[in-house]
């Protein structure tokens, strides 16, 4: 059985190995691609005033390693008393090697979850900062934002569909962790090739314009997306 996983480059790798390990045939193609923004006068601004802030979360890896890159060049020593949030354990680790102690939420793994998180429950008078890509929903904020949280957005890198995607010919499972990415492959996608979707939304996203198999993991991390997969027979 071959899996198609469709993770941007360099984030690939361990689910690819999980799933050699687990007895598949794994290949990769983007479905987006991703170009750090450079940091500009507002951006480098606003990084300046980190102490400030309430909580920063960070909506992805990516943002994380590029946000925390442009921050160290301008805190040698990270400030105290804020809350570093992460939407889930890639990102996390992310800021783990920053020597950060993230915090994120027990399950689920995206906006919905971390808005549960218990530092983002009374936020009068406080402020919030997103470090984010160029696009993504806006429910995180719009909900910080209508608790009384001062909410500022920064984006850290730009992504765009992968014009070069392609799906192999020996392909039985796509493997989906977001629905921009699903938007950027869907009419490339055959419906000879089951989707693996990243939770429910993700799921919905595919079912309005794909008429194949759709199995639908419990998360997008790699243990989970493995495990939504059909055994081996």
């Amino acid at each position: 059985m071959n899996v198609l996983v469709t993770r941007p480059e360099g984030q690939q790798q361990p689910l690819l190995d999980a799933l050699i390990q687990a007895g598949y045939g794994a290949d990769h193609c983007p479905a987006l691609l991703i170009e750090p923004e450079p940091v500009s006068g507002d951006t480098g601004r606003v990084l300046m005033e980190l102490d400030q802030f309430h909580a920063v979360f960070f909506a992805s890896a990516n943002a994380a390693r590029l946000a925390l890159s442009a921050m160290a060049d301008l805190w040698p020593q990270w400030p105290v008393g804020v809350h570093w949030l992460a939407v889930g354990r890639a990102t996390a680790a992310e800021l783990v090697s920053w020597h950060l102690e993230p915090e994120l939420p027990d399950r689920g793994f995206n906006s919905e979850a971390v808005l549960g998180l218990s530092c983002l429950q009374d936020l009068a008078e406080k402020k919030v900062l997103i470090c984010r890509g160029n696009s993504g929903r806006e429910l995180l904020a719009d909900t910080l934002s209508a608790r009384g949280a001062t909410v500022t957005s920064l984006s850290f890198y730009q992504r765009s569909p992968n014009l070069q995607f392609q799906v192999p010919s020996r392909c039985d499972w796509l493997m989906v962790t977001s629905v921009e990415s699903w938007h950027a492959i869907s009419e490339h996608v055959p419906a000879r090739c089951g989707v693996i979707a990243a939770g429910d939304r993700v799921a919905s996203a595919v079912a309005e314009d794909f008429n194949g198999e759709i199995r639908v993991a419990a998360s997008a991390h790699d243990e989970d997306m493995l495990a939504a997969l059909p055994e081996l027979t």
